[in-house]
């Protein structure tokens, strides 16, 4: 028998009465205690003098690694690989104070992001019985098509679900208007505003959303006409020090109220706002169908449905019962449909016509990015942590040898290492929460919300960064605690290991996935910038810029025209005014005026849905429109004659804008005549595609809009404010700048892009620190080869691109697979916009270029120092 297969015969025996991993560990140290006999393994005498002491050996290992396996550990053991741990820090100090920085950052960066998504995902959550709450989406069909979809439903759907179905508990009514609010104060005469979140409500709005009052009866405050309920700081605004309750305000120069009730101001996150409740009855006093109308859709309705109500079969039963119910009614391809919506997913997945605060709603899938966005920065920091810790193993392998040699065992060793990724994550996760109530207020500012710092301290926040701490110490230490705890004494001790090709080839996977994600995010980041930039500086086809807009009086009565005539007379004497025109509504506004529109000649089922926007003479050519047929509407003698756009005239299927002219169209009862087809323009934003569009002329309108030939802006406000009040003195000056306003529909959208390049650009940071400290540390490894190679005669130059090519290709392999997924998932995003940029494929190369060029620099950063080292230094390094 030789010494080969007498070892393995040892092994074998032990494996009977031991844990394999016990046999392993006792291994190394076996082999190395006994090396020279087993060299010299010869005569009987000897065997038997070598298994005798072997045997001597063995049993107390065995025993020692049993005890120490059972038994729990200790607080003595905790306390030893704690300082054991700090030791192993100040040793380490670049690679400590790489990874605490990295970490730090990724934690702080992850938190912020993750609070964001929070907030955007809590929208509504705060009703009690939120998951209960539906609106009622409104879609109306004619001719088999959808004509189209609306958050705003009818009047009569509310009640005639509840009348029928038991599942409804409640429904609520809200119809939102705006206009003028006065109070005439004892203390500080007249005081008015402009207001306009100011729905008419039923009562039950108090039954179902969770409204805390300040004063008022929850069950009167809106029974009954003419009352109304105030937010507290409208009520400052109004009353200052007044006692509201019981005091009479007007609403439009029409309707009188009596204060009843004062609530809390609702919260930022909900995409219902309102600082006024009027109650519903008082519409009895001007609409005879503001019950049972199933035609006006312009009333927000929401019900509350039972708890564990089938929403579906519900969807199904009310489905059946409305067309049984509408039947006669509908006619040639025509119906209604009003589905259930869940009140929580309004924010982020609903983007229908007339949402009632539009520039709010946000994209379901950016936020959810922005969440991806989190993960993938701390995820490269935690990558980070396993290069850095796995490339230094080697550094570390005679402690590992010492310390299995006077007996510790492998679980003892992987638990070593896990404390010291736990401590380092711990000091990580201070740090960076540290850095995020240091940031917080900035953040707030970036993100366009005011997220409550509060949020920070509730339960949920305290499990997730939890759950996220214990995750990232498991999956940063494991890796390289099993790295480290596998090393054999004997060829430690021997200096005999080196690194595998295994690890090698794991190291570069890691860097090629922190890199993959990385260059993912840069080219996200930049089509992001693109697809913004250009929906804010596409030619609109129509003028916004310069141009100053005054809200219209509160009330419009028989002086109103003349009125309006000599403020226009005034205000075009002023040098600083070009233009002076007049609107129902504006760019930037969406238009809620919609009607049924067909050609005369055409059946009663091709009714096309179409929005009505009501101007004067002046609005064409104020505004820039391009007139592509016919004429411009005159002032006096074309009530019945309409402009259209050119996408009303193929809906209505006019071969080209010259053949809709003289053409009679019939709307809901009258007939018009097109007398003139304009160019499409955008009404609102290029995230909502242009809409079939009749101009009319009306003389009644509520935008004024003056176009601006001064830059002295201040002098041309105040000149017109003058003239307004001398016009209308009893109204409130409420004016701003179209620019800006229509902007404001970018507003959220900005923020996002911003928010995303700026943590891209943390994850570059984060990813390049790992790099410096991988560069840094394969230099020191190879330092004798470079003190030979310098010798030998190989220029710096030369030194620096062979060690740098080690990660050339790692970042090349990371560039080829992020490049075809960015593309696809990019691409899936601009699907959503009906004007979006096309992606330019040499964006991809571009980045790579660069990515890589930043890598190199940094590892070249790094090894030219070593390469800069004298060789007679470097030789002698251990």
């Amino acid at each position: 028998m030789n010494s080969e297969r007498f070892v393995a015969a040892i092994f074998k025996i032990l494996s009977w009465f031991c844990p394999a991993e016990i046999v392993e560990e006792i291994e190394g140290d076996l082999l190395y205690r006994f090396d020279n006999d087993l060299e010299n393994f010869g005569s009987t005498k000897a065997k038997r003098r070598l298994i005798w002491n072997m045997f001597c050996f063995l049993r107390p290992q065995i025993i020692l690694r049993n005890r120490f396996t059972l038994s729990p550990i200790s607080s003595s053991m905790i306390k030893n690989y704690v300082i054991t741990a700090f030791r192993s820090f100040r040793k380490q100090k670049g690679f400590t104070t790489l990874n605490i920085v990295g970490l730090s950052l990724a934690m702080a960066a992850s938190i912020l992001l993750l609070e964001y998504v929070d907030y955007e995902k809590s929208f509504d959550g705060y009703h009690k019985r939120s998951k209960d709450i539906y609106r009622l989406q409104y879609n109306a069909w004619h001719g088999g098509k959808i004509n189209f979809e609306s958050a705003a439903a009818v009047p009569a759907v509310g009640p005639a679900m509840k009348a029928n179905f038991p599942q409804v508990e409640e429904f609520v009514r809200l119809w939102p208007v705006g206009g003028v609010i006065t109070y005439q104060s004892p203390q500080r005469g007249v005081v008015t505003f402009h207001e306009e979140k100011v729905p008419y409500a039923d009562p039950s709005v108090l039954k179902i959303f969770d409204i805390k009052l300040a004063a008022g009866d929850r069950e009167t405050a809106l029974s009954g006409p003419n009352k109304v309920m105030i937010s507290k700081s409208t009520i400052k605004k109004y009353f200052g020090d007044e006692q509201p309750i019981g005091k009479t305000i007007t609403l439009a120069g029409v309707a009188s109220f009596e204060v009843t009730g004062v609530f809390n101001d609702i919260p930022e996150n909900t995409h219902i706002k309102f600082d006024f409740l009027f109650s519903y009855e008082t519409l009895k006093n001007f609409y005879d169908s503001y019950q049972d109308s199933w035609g006006w859709y312009d009333f927000y309705t929401y019900v509350l449905l039972k708890p564990e109500t089938d929403v579906i079969n519900f969807q199904k039963k009310w489905n059946t019962f409305l067309a049984n119910h509408m039947k006669g009614r509908w006619q040639n391809g025509s119906k209604q449909e009003f589905i259930l919506r869940p009140l929580t997913n309004i924010h982020l997945y609903s983007n229908l016509q007339y949402e009632a605060i539009p520039h709010e709603q946000r994209d379901g899938d950016s936020v959810n990015a922005l969440a991806m966005l989190a993960f993938f920065i701390i995820g490269i920091a935690w990558i980070n942590y396993v290069n850095l810790a796995t490339a230094r193993s080697f550094k570390r392998a005679k402690e590992v040898g010492v310390k299995k040699v006077i007996g510790a065992f492998r679980g003892q060793l992987i638990t070593q290492f896990f404390i010291e990724s736990l401590i380092m994550n711990l000091i990580a996760v201070v740090i960076g929460i540290t850095i995020v109530i240091i940031s917080w207020p900035y953040f707030s500012l970036l993100s366009g919300w005011t997220i409550p710092l509060s949020s920070l301290y509730d339960k949920k926040f305290v499990v997730r960064l939890s759950a996220v701490f214990l995750f990232g110490t498991f999956l940063s230490g494991f890796y390289p605690a099993v790295i480290l705890s596998a090393f054999k004494p004997l060829a430690v001790l021997k200096g005999k290991i080196t690194a595998t090709a295994s690890g090698e080839w794991t190291r570069k996977s890691l860097v090629v996935v922190q890199f993959s994600a990385a260059i993912f995010l840069i080219c996200g980041s930049f089509i992001v910038y693109q697809q913004l930039q250009f929906m804010k500086y596409k030619d609109l086809g129509i003028d916004i810029n310069k141009t100053l807009v005054v809200r219209g009086p509160g009330s419009i009565d028989s002086l109103y025209s003349g009125r309006l005539a000599s403020l226009k007379n005034e205000i075009k004497q002023l040098p600083q005014i070009k233009n002076f025109t007049s609107s129902t509504s504006i760019p930037g506004s969406e238009i809620f005026w919609t009607g049924g529109i067909r050609r005369l000649s055409s059946g009663a089922d091709e009714y096309r849905m179409t929005t009505h926007l009501g101007i004067d003479s002046e609005f064409i050519e104020a505004f820039g429109l391009q007139l592509l047929a016919g004429r411009n509407l005159n002032e006096e003698h074309d009530e019945k004659r309409v402009l259209v756009n050119r996408k009303l005239t193929e809906a209505l299927d006019f071969a080209n804008p010259n053949d809709a002219i003289g053409q009679m169209l019939s709307q809901q009862g009258d007939t018009i005549e097109i007398v003139g087809v304009v160019e499409d323009f955008h009404q609102l934003s290029l995230k909502k595609a242009v809409e079939p569009l009749v101009l009319m002329r009306r003389p009644s309108a509520i935008f004024y809009s003056m176009k601006l030939q001064s830059a002295d802006r201040g002098k041309t406000l105040a000149a017109v404010q003058n003239a307004w009040k001398k016009s209308f003195h009893d109204s409130p000056f409420d004016y701003f700048y179209l620019d800006k306003f229509f902007n404001k529909q970018y507003e959220l959208d900005d923020r996002f892009g911003k928010v995303f390049t700026l943590f891209t650009a943390l994850s570059i940071m984060i990813s390049i620190i790992g790099l410096l400290g991988l560069a840094s540390f394969i230099a020191s490894m190879r330092i004798k080869e470079i003190g030979i190679r310098r010798i030998l005669g190989s220029t710096i130059s030369q030194i620096i691109l062979l060690l740098s090519k080690g990660f050339l290709l790692p970042i090349v392999v990371s560039n080829l697979l992020a490049w075809p997924i960015a593309w696809w998932v990019m691409d899936h995003w601009l699907q959503s916009f009906p004007y979006r940029v096309t992606i330019d494929l040499m964006l991809f190369p571009v980045v790579g270029f660069f990515v890589i060029l930043a890598a190199l620099l940094s590892v070249s950063s790094q090894t030219a120092g070593a390469a800069l080292s004298s060789p007679s230094k470097t030789l002698k390094h251990e």
